[in-house]
């Protein structure tokens, strides 16, 4: 069978569904959402199996749900040249620096941080365990450090000259864009950022840069946010997905939304 000719099965046997979905006869309806329910089903537990991935994100969110913020492990290299070029510039050559990756996924932000940053001591954190494991395998030098994260753990590492959150703060952004969702409170509640932003303000020094970005959610909207003041103009104004208020309910026009922070006070 062709590629073309599986497609096309594929998609009649959907309409064929959507149809019976929708009948008129409510056994019917029934039936065809229990089977579809059934299949789903079946399939998430193959994957619980063969997937890894998968696994480990699903467990994340069962065992450990009041820490976990984006779930999606996705990340690529020298993801964002601009803020790492603007925090770099903002260092000069101060030597000793101490850098946190916070969410640092698999490992590529904290390989392109070295390279912003030869000197630094940086260190990658991530709570889901296979990406750390994934991590601990990269060939990477004597001052860089992974470790699974929990707020006492990355405490006895810091404090940090820079810590950097990088589309970490935020849940399900494409999802909540495709369905126009206008409240989040129920799937990541600004109180659950906010909590985080505290955190990650504990485990700076005075004069350190702490960068936000690519999130749902402003630090300016924090009771931390008179501490900091934003370093030049660089922002998400590409990012596409909705960004939402202190009551977590969707900004129409929003203004834009600094990612990088210098901590002015204590």
């Amino acid at each position: 069978m062709s590629t073309k000719g599986g497609i096309q099965i594929i998609g009649a046997a959907k309409q064929t569904i959507r149809e019976y979905k929708s009948s008129k006869n409510p056994f019917i309806r029934c039936s065809v959402s229990s089977l579809v329910f059934c299949w789903n089903a079946l399939l998430n537990l193959k994957r619980l199996f063969v997937d890894t991935e998968f696994r480990s994100v699903l467990l994340l969110q069962i065992f450990n749900s009041k820490n976990v913020h984006q779930t999606t492990p996705l990340t690529y290299m020298d993801r964002y040249p601009k803020i790492f070029s603007a925090c770099s510039d903002y260092f000069g050559d101060k030597k000793d620096l101490k850098i946190l990756s916070f969410g640092c996924s698999t490992g590529e932000e904290v390989l392109t941080l070295r390279k912003y940053f030869p000197s630094a001591h940086i260190v990658g954190a991530d709570i889901n365990k296979r990406s750390i494991a994934i991590c601990r395998r990269l060939p990477v030098d004597e001052k860089i450090t992974f470790v699974h994260s929990s707020d006492s753990e990355i405490q006895k590492h810091g404090p940090f000259d820079a810590v950097f959150c990088m589309a970490v703060l935020q849940r399900k952004p494409h999802y909540i864009a495709a369905k126009g969702i206008s409240s989040i409170k129920k799937i990541y509640p600004f109180e659950k950022f906010e909590k985080q932003i505290i955190e990650l303000d504990g485990l700076l020094k005075k004069q350190g840069i702490l960068t936000v970005h690519f999130t749902q959610y402003s630090l300016r909207d924090t009771s931390v946010a008179f501490k900091y003041e934003a370093l030049g103009n660089y922002n998400q104004n590409d990012y596409r997905s909705p960004v939402f208020d202190r009551n977590s309910q969707i900004v129409k026009n929003p203004s834009l939304q600094n990612s990088i922070f210098i901590k002015s006070r204590k």
